[in-house]
């Protein structure tokens, strides 16, 4: 029987790390391999490698909390071999009574766990853990708390390998015990993974830059630049007493595992520090928090970021027999691998060699590592297709680079599954793959952390800190109504009602009778955020609301999040609650038009006390719309207003730019109001991407306030757009039951677009293709589903002066001529390059 272990002696006293390894160690003999898949299941707290016969097989688990504790099942056959077989676990253990390492959930105990899993025969030995297994605390690897640049991962090293001279201290690991009955059990609540294994590639290094070296350029180049493909490869020889600077650039900004590979030196002494950056970047106004970037690329500027730190042990340290193995030929190697994946573009490896003896590199292996996100949507359009070609390449990489354990909102700072961020990363991933893996998972972590005493989830999931931030609780129920529309799944959904209540609830409660509007967070605790806008700094709070007490913000979302939810209860025969939210949601527009209008726009706090420089913002305006506050004329009105200055044309208010987040609120929002709006500002709304693509990232950043992050999915709108809104392509009614084509013909010539859907579980495609010939266009759609059993959509054909025909899809493509006259932008006009 399996059952849970660590090391006997363990205890979490350091202040100085964030945590330790910890390795654990069997050898099983066998007299053949079995002849079928050997199973077995394996979790650890905090995050597990597995070797066998010094081959990794799988990392883990991924991140989960006191609700789900995932494990991973493996097949570990094709690893095994006849005779002796090694089998090494390297556990990184981050301590629980800290906040640091923040991204990372455990719990108040540290433990292993390997089952055997589906026996399809007696294999012929056991590998579960109990007290078999060896065990050893490494006392080489500290991972630093006290580093300016890194403030919530705490995952960079300090490996000293002239500490591991003395052989180490192998101990029969400890059994943990716990209760099995009265409904108690193990801490841990085991579930299996729902999301597949990451994606890995090996990948050169693109460039050298700034090399401080005795060594010469090519010599660098020659080692470090070339695939590695099994053949032979060029060694850098560093001679004793000398040191070495280089700086390496990346194709582009990765998530990545790193192998820093030497010839194991005659003597310690030696070491190697890497610095990891997204950018070129001058001296930050506040580290980390506030940069001063600028072109991505200029190497005159300088490499800042967090560290990692390696010791060279030399042939003393060599108690190889003893050693976790978890390379080949280790005798011969000292390799410095940190344990958790490194996101960077940039890096700067400096390397000091000991006066006794030389050091040789071999290598830097690098192994990409993501969600395996399979991209099924392109869309090609002309003219200016270069440049909307690059909008839609930078956006795919900036959602997969945010794509591992979960939805992360920066890679490179936090990896940590914000709601906000998430809903849109989700709503990204619909649009180019039609697989909901992921935002499932997250809809269930954040779900996890309801809060019943305050009726408010919390901002993010999975974390080792509580935060909150009620908007946040809003866009969860947002994100829930979103997968159901795509998906329709009616049994997943339905869980989440009685939540989405209580957070509805929470707002409701905060009502002031007076006036009708949700009062400002009177709770200290809770961070009423809403954008990062320059003049909302530091903490994103628009001033209004924190003069006023009321912000109209959180009641255009409340009242949003409202009629959003009202779907799914519609759909599950909750017509009363849903008949009730929107009797709340009509209360609530009325005291907006009265306390938070001005006759004109919507003010971000009261109308009656607003300054008129500083109380108006694009974000206002556009919820204003999105809550149904605004609507016809007066939506088109506001949004013509508060968007003049993307557009470079003069406003009668001065309004405060939504950044690159709430951007896709404000495109929403231009979409719903209609009259053209959208058209004739689609290309002037992407200036901020176009600027960062002349800054020359390969990623799109937080925000342009604090130009801290460099990665951040947030900003993949271009994503959505280009099928949702460019091609047309919509849901009508949830699960695909019908589609809305409704193709922007003014803003292309010619485009060619394929779009995943998912109808009853069934995926499908939708081609969509048109061409500007004289003064009409040729349009046509076709749907194909992969299972015969599920019929193809209808479609709603809506054309430019908003005709609608309902078409049987089933039989071929749908083909139709527009003319150009029916449109409100006709084509051609000048297009922004």
């Amino acid at each position: 029987m399996a059952l849970w272990i660590w090391h006997p002696e363990w205890a979490e006293t350091s202040i100085e790390t964030a945590g330790a390894l910890v390795h654990f160690r069997k050898t099983v003999s066998i007299s053949s391999v079995p002849s079928q898949p050997v199973y077995i299941q394996i979790t650890a707290d905090t995050k597990y490698k597995l070797y066998i016969n010094s081959e990794l097989l799988v990392i883990g688990p991924v991140k989960g909390d006191q609700h789900m504790w995932f494990y991973d099942e493996v097949d570990i056959q094709p690893f095994l071999k006849a005779g002796d077989n090694d089998i090494n676990v390297q556990v990184l253990r981050l301590y629980h009574a800290t906040s640091h390492g923040a991204s990372f959930p455990r719990l108040p105990q540290p433990g292993l766990l390997i089952r055997q899993a589906r026996l399809s025969e007696d294999v012929g030995f056991d590998i579960q853990s109990d007290k078999s297994w060896e065990t050893v605390i490494d006392l080489s690897t500290r991972l630093p708390t006290n580093m300016p640049e890194d403030q919530f991962l705490q995952i960079y090293e300090q490996v000293d390998n002239s500490l591991a001279i003395e052989e180490p201290a192998w101990l029969a690991a400890k059994e943990l015990d716990f209760p099995t009955s009265h409904g108690i059990s193990a801490p841990w609540k085991l579930s299996p993974r729902l999301i597949p294994y990451p994606r890995y590639q090996a990948v050169p290094f693109k460039a050298i830059h700034n090399i401080e070296s005795t060594v010469p350029r090519a010599e660098w180049e020659k080692a470090l630049l070339a695939p590695h493909d099994g053949g032979c490869h060029s060694t850098i020889l560093l001679p004793a007493g000398s040191r070495h600077h280089v700086e390496l650039e990346a194709e582009s900004h990765i998530t990545a595992y790193l192998q820093f590979r030497f010839q194991r030196p005659f003597r310690f002494g030696s070491s190697l520090k890497v610095t990891y950056s997204e950018s070129y970047e001058d001296m930050p106004e506040v580290i980390p928090w506030i940069r001063r970037k600028g072109n991505r690329l200029d190497t005159a500027k300088s490499i800042r970021g967090p560290e990692d730190q390696f010791f060279f042990g030399g042939t003393d340290a060599t108690h190889l027999r003893s050693n976790p193995r978890y390379h080949q030929n280790c005798e011969d190697q000292e390799i410095f691998s940190p344990f958790h994946f490194r996101t960077f573009r940039f890096l700067a490896v400096d390397i000091e060699v000991t006066h006794q003896s030389d050091l040789v590199m071999d290598r830097i292996d690098l192994t990409t590592t993501n969600y395996p996100l399979e991209v099924i949507a392109d869309v090609n359009v002309s003219p200016a297709g270069g440049l909307y070609r690059e909008l839609w390449s930078t956006s795919l990489r900036t959602l997969k680079n945010c794509m591992h354990d979960c939805y992360e909102d920066c890679p490179f700072y936090e990896q940590l599954q914000y709601v906000m961020d998430a809903r849109s990363s989700a709503l990204f991933t619909y649009c180019v793959s039609g697989d909901d893996r992921l935002a499932r998972q997250a809809i269930l972590q954040i779900y996890n952390t309801f809060q019943p005493r305050i009726g408010l989830t919390a901002s993010r999931a999975p974390a080792h800190q509580l935060q909150i931030i009620p908007h946040f609780s809003l866009f969860w129920i947002a994100m829930v109504t979103d997968h159901f529309e795509y998906f329709k799944d009616t049994e997943f959904t339905r869980q989440f009602i009685p939540v989405c209540d209580g957070v509805l609830e929470s707002f409701a409660r905060r009502i002031d009778p007076q006036v009708g509007l949700v009062r400002t967070s009177q709770n200290s605790d809770h961070w009423d955020f809403v954008d990062w806008a320059e003049s909302w700094k530091p903490m994103g709070i628009p001033p209004a609301a924190e003069r006023s007490g009321f912000q109209a913000f959180t009641n255009m979302l409340y009242v949003y999040s409202l009629r959003r939810i009202s779907v799914v209860l519609i759909a599950i025969g909750r017509l009363g609650l849903a008949e009730e939210y929107e009797i709340r949601a009509k209360s609530v527009i009325k005291a907006l038009k009265t306390y938070c209008f001005d006759g004109r726009f919507f003010t971000d706090g009261l109308s009656d006390s607003c300054n008129r420089q500083n109380d108006y913002s694009q974000t206002s305006q556009a919820w204003a719309v999105l809550c149904g506050a605004a609507t016809d004329d007066l939506a088109v009105d506001i949004m013509v207003e508060s968007t003049a200055a993307t557009a470079g044309e003069r406003s009668s208010q001065n309004f405060t730019p939504a950044s690159t987040a709430m951007s896709f609120y404000v495109l929403r929002a231009l979409s719903m109001a209609g009259g053209g709006i959208y058209e004739k500002r689609f290309h002037s709304i992407w200036e901020p991407w176009k600027t960062q693509l002349k800054q020359n990232l390969t990623t799109w950043v937080e925000d342009d306030v604090s130009n801290r992050s460099d990665c951040h999915a947030w900003g993949s709108s271009p994503l959505f757009e280009m099928v949702a809104e460019v091609a047309g392509v919509r849901m009508s009614a949830p699960g695909w039951e019908v589609i809305d084509f409704q193709p922007r013909l003014s803003l292309f010539s010619e485009l060619n677009a394929t779009i995943p859907f998912v109808r009853n579980g069934a995926p499908g495609l939708a081609r969509v293709q048109w061409q500007y010939q004289g003064d009409n266009f040729g349009v046509s759609i076709s749907l194909k589903l992969d299972s015969a059993e599920t019929s193809t959509p209808a479609v709603r054909l809506i054309s430019p002066d908003g005709h609608v025909e309902i078409i049987d899809s089933a039989s071929k493509p749908i083909h139709r001529t527009i003319k150009s006259s029916l449109m409100r932008e006709p084509f051609p006009r000048p297009l922004s390059s």
